[in-house]
């Protein structure tokens, strides 16, 4: 697995001299890479970053865990997003991402591949908010359950 690392896996100073931004979404139950190892390495850069002059680590890269998602979708997860989009507006217009709406793949969704492991009790068009880390989605108690604006990053 060294190969996939860089030399200095903590030092980002490039990317963030240059103005460029990192988004890194993973989900909770990957097989292929733990989640925990990335969010070791971003507790790590959180650290390497907490009192620099130039910024800290949230202002140029953020961690997204998506709950339940395996290596790159499906699980019991609402494993549908577009960190991408997310990406662009943080580059191109300074708007850093706070929540990227997540929707599960039910049927009748926008990719045409339904999630065959979504439980029969969700809605197909469940969605959730995910959190930068370390913040985790919270239902506000009142609205629909299934639905992301009903959800507070906390």
């Amino acid at each position: 697995m060294s190969f996939m690392m860089p030399p200095d896996e903590l030092n980002l100073d490039k990317l963030r001299n240059h103005g460029g931004k990192m988004i890194v979404v993973q989900g909770t139950a990957d097989g292929v890479f733990s989640v925990d190892d990335t969010q070791n390495w971003y507790d790590q850069l959180l650290q390497h970053y907490k009192n620099d002059a130039k910024g800290t680590a949230p202002e140029f890269a953020r961690f997204f865990r998506v709950p339940g998602m395996n290596h790159t979708r499906d699980g019991i997860a609402t494993d549908q997003f577009d960190a991408l989009t997310a990406l662009v507006n943080w580059v191109e217009d300074g708007q850093a991402p706070d929540k990227i709406i997540a929707t599960a793949r039910g049927a009748g969704n926008p990719s045409g591949q339904v999630n065959t492991e979504l439980p029969q009790d969700w809605a197909p068009d469940r969605t959730r908010p995910l959190c930068p880390y370390p913040l985790i989605a919270r239902y506000n108690g009142q609205g629909n359950s299934e639905k992301a604006e009903n959800f507070s990053c906390k």
